[in-house]
C-alpha cells in the first residue's frame, strides 16, 4: 500500500463509522415509534393528546444532531463534538427504545419480549447519557478543547456522574417498582451504597448543562478572530432558542396549547446543532451579521 492511499483509507474509516452510528439513530427511532405504537394500543399507557406533536419533536431533534454530528465527525475526526452529538441523537432514542421495549415486554404483554427484564435498570437511568452528551458539547465548543486546564476536574466529574447514575439503577433491586417487581442484575449491597452517589451524579449531569453554557461566555469574553465569530453563531442560535421557549411559555400558559410548546422547544434545541456544526466546520462564517439583519427584517 502506497502512502498516500494510507491517509485516504484513514480518512473513510472515521466517516463510515460516523455515517453508520447516525443510521444507527434512525433505526432505533423507528424502531422505538414502532414499539410505543404497539405499548398505547393495549391501553396501559395512553396516548397522549400531543402525540403527533411528540413524535415530530423527537424527529427534529434526532436528525438535527445525528446529521451534524455525522459531517462534522467525518470532516473532523478529531473533533470530539461531533462524536458527542452522535451521542446525543443515539443515546436520546436508545433511551425512548429501552423504555418502550421494556414497558411493554413487562407491563403491557408480560413475557412477549424476550430480555426484557435485564433492559429493567435501565429504563429511567439512559437518559442522563444523551444529557451528559449535550453538556460536553456545550463544553466543548468550538475547539474541542477545555476553555482552560482549571476545568479538568470538572470534566473529570462530569464524564463520572453519568457512569455512576446508570450503574446505581442497574444494581437496584426493584428498579420499576411498583409496576413491577424483581431485578436479575441486582445487587443489593452496592446499590445501597450508590444510592446517594447516584442522586449526586443526577444533579451533577443537570448543572453540567448550566455549566457548559456558562463556559461558553468565559469562551467568548476571552476569544478574538475566527474564535469569537464562532461563538457569535452560537449566541445568534441561543437568541433564537430563547424566543422560541419565550413562545413556549406564552403557548403554555396563556393559550394552552400543547402542540405549539412541544414545537417551539423542539425547533430551539434542534437549532443549536446546526450552529455548532457552522460554527466548528466555519460555514459562512463572517456572512452573519448579513443572516441577523435578515433575520430581523423577516
Amino acid at each position: 500500500m502506497t502512502r498516500a492511499a494510507r491517509p485516504a483509507r484513514a480518512r473513510r474509516w472515521p466517516a463510515a463509522l460516523a455515517w453508520a452510528l447516525a443510521g444507527l439513530t434512525v433505526l432505533a427511532l423507528i424502531v422505538g415509534f414502532w414499539l410505543a405504537e404497539l405499548l398505547w394500543s393495549t391501553g396501559w399507557e395512553p396516548r397522549p393528546s400531543n402525540a403527533i406533536a411528540v413524535v415530530g419533536a423527537i424527529i427534529l431533534v434526532t436528525v438535527s444532531a445525528a446529521a451534524v454530528g455525522a459531517v462534522l465527525a467525518s470532516r473532523r475526526p478529531r473533533h470530539p463534538v461531533g462524536w458527542l452529538l452522535l451521542g446525543v441523537g443515539l443515546a436520546l432514542n436508545v433511551s425512548l427504545l429501552a423504555q418502550s421495549y421494556v414497558k411493554y415486554g413487562l407491563l403491557a404483554r408480560p413475557g412477549s419480549l424476550p430480555g426484557a427484564r435485564y433492559l429493567a435498570g435501565f429504563t429511567d437511568s439512559t437518559s442522563v447519557i444523551w444529557l451528559s452528551c449535550a453538556g460536553f458539547v456545550l463544553l466543548l465548543t468550538p475547539t474541542g478543547k477545555l476553555p482552560s486546564p482549571r476545568w479538568r476536574w470538572w470534566a473529570r466529574l462530569a464524564a463520572a456522574a453519568p457512569v455512576v447514575v446508570v450503574l446505581g439503577s442497574v444494581v437496584q433491586p426493584d428498579p420499576l417498582a411498583p409496576d413491577y417487581d424483581g431485578n436479575p442484575l441486582a445487587i443489593p449491597a452496592l446499590a445501597r451504597v450508590l444510592a446517594v452517589p447516584a442522586v449526586a451524579g443526577v444533579i451533577i449531569v443537570m448543572v453540567s448543562l448550566l455549566v457548559g453554557a456558562g463556559s461558553l461566555v468565559v469562551r467568548f469574553r476571552r476569544a478574538r478572530g475566527t474564535e469569537r465569530q464562532q461563538l457569535r453563531w452560537l449566541a445568534y442560535a441561543a437568541a433564537l432558542a430563547a424566543g422560541l421557549l419565550l413562545v413556549a411559555l406564552v403557548a403554555a400558559f396563556v393559550l394552552a396549547k400543547d402542540e405549539v410548546v412541544t414545537a417551539s422547544l423542539a425547533l430551539g434545541v434542534a437549532l443549536l446543532p446546526l450552529a455548532t456544526g457552522a460554527a466548528i466546520l466555519r460555514y459562512r462564517l463572517y456572512d452573519l451579521d448579513r443572516i441577523i439583519s435578515r433575520t430581523l427584517a423577516y
